[in-house]
């Protein structure tokens, strides 16, 4: 896919997310929709390379993807949480009735995911 990973320059004012997922295509998916409404994106899929990132920039919003796995859910949770206690976790649910894999500080249903989402992350980020 075309879109660079990560933007290592950050853009004053700019919220940054990391969206990690395991399904490549609905993660590029996601950044794209993220980056048209003025957030700044990286992406990953696998546990390696979201634990570097993690480690290297200080994300403001952690995004779940409803196929992350849940060990790997609470150790990039953990690590997240240590890295920015003030950041924000947004896990992405397969359904309504489905349980969170970790302890989110908030959750988006997958079918209403692009305008769900785009507008918790913005209520998140002003609570």
């Amino acid at each position: 896919m075309g879109a660079p990973k990560q933007t290592p320059h950050r853009t004053e004012g700019t919220t940054r997310i990391l969206s990690a997922s395991v399904d490549a295509n609905l993660n590029y998916t996601r950044a794209m929709l993220l980056r048209h409404h003025g957030f700044e994106v990286s992406t990953s899929e696998s546990l390696q390379d979201a634990r570097d990132q993690i480690q290297a920039y200080n994300f403001d919003v952690l995004v779940f993807g409803s196929t992350l796995p849940r060990d790997i859910c609470w150790q990039l949770a953990g690590l997240f949480r240590s890295r920015n206690a003030q950041g924000r976790i947004i896990e992405i649910l397969p359904s309504p009735w489905a349980t969170p894999k970790n302890n989110p500080d908030a959750t988006v249903v997958s079918s209403d995911e692009p305008t769900s989402l785009v507008k918790t992350i913005r209520q998140g980020l002003c609570s």
